[in-house]
């Protein structure tokens, strides 16, 4: 009998799960939000307006949504929450430490659609200052860690890690730029800082991510899944974007372009410097 009430009440959950999810589909407080989906070209590149001469190709008030750090067992999935509610999908720039540990997050960020992408392998918060060695060790057990992860569950098996990769700290320089780019992976800035990285009240990650998105009028946005006050900040950004006219566009690699396997050969390129930038995320 208890064997039978447990069935039951299973039953009941399973299908609150269900009601739930038709629930959010059908809410959408605006279907047209999410605009497109943008295809990164095959060519290499370096994408950002913060660092770079040029970013993705969005249109005026189109927002690219990108997190970093994570995967987070507390955050992530509130973040996750938050984007199917508004129905729309972003990129996640993962650690491959965080992935190692979290296999499951990784897998269902993928399964809701979003774009999985690198950041490193433990976040160092300047590669630059590694040996070269230590420093593509640090992006390819990254990448690999991040693609084990999906391989690990049937579901996710068939994605690959996108060819885009963050530097911790947005401190990058010519020679691992190059480097990645041998590898056909290209770099990615941000137009958009949000300061979510610092110890600021929610509100205010709001009030400055509003801020600098009016500013550039759109392009790649930088948030951080590892911060509570990102998930409690991020319903009320996409509120007023959506009620202010703009869209969230989604990035997609091309489908030809090679993504990262598993294994990555370093090879030895220009390992000039850049101007050291001031950190603008831990």
């Amino acid at each position: 009998m208890r064997g039978a009430k447990c069935l039951v009440q299973a039953g009941l959950v399973w299908l609150a799960l269900i009601s739930w999810a038709d629930s959010a589909n059908a809410t959408c407080p605006d279907p047209d939000f999410q605009s497109r989906t943008l295809i990164i070209p095959a060519k290499v590149q370096s994408y950002g307006t913060m660092q770079y001469a040029r970013s993705v190709d969005v249109s005026d008030k189109e927002v690219v949504l990108t997190f970093d750090d994570g995967p987070d067992p507390v955050v992530t999935p509130q973040i996750l929450d938050t984007l199917d509610r508004f129905c729309v999908k972003a990129t996640f720039f993962m650690t491959g430490l965080r992935a190692e540990r979290y296999p499951a997050l990784v897998q269902e960020v993928a399964r809701r659609g979003h774009t999985i992408a690198s950041h490193s392998y433990s976040h160092p918060n300047n590669l630059r200052r590694l040996g070269w060695n230590a420093a593509t060790r640090q992006i390819t057990r990254g990448i690999n860690e991040i693609q084990a992860a999906l391989d690990a569950h049937d579901d996710t098996s068939d994605i690959r890690v996108a060819p885009f990769f963050r530097f911790p700290g947005l401190n990058h320089s010519t020679g691992l730029r190059g480097w990645l780019a041998n590898q056909n992976i290209s770099t990615f800035s941000c137009d958009a800082g949000t300061d979510d990285w610092r110890r600021i009240a929610a509100s205010t990650v709001t009030y400055r991510a509003l801020r600098n998105i009016r500013s550039t009028r759109g392009g790649i946005v930088i948030f951080h899944d590892t911060k509570p006050r990102t998930a409690a900040a991020l319903p009320h950004v996409l509120q007023r974007l959506q009620n202010e006219g703009y869209h969230i566009a989604h990035m997609l690699p091309e489908r030809d372009a090679r993504t990262p396997g598993t294994t990555l050969a370093a090879a030895p390129l220009d390992r000039q410097a850049d101007t050291p930038l001031r950190s603008t995320h831990d």
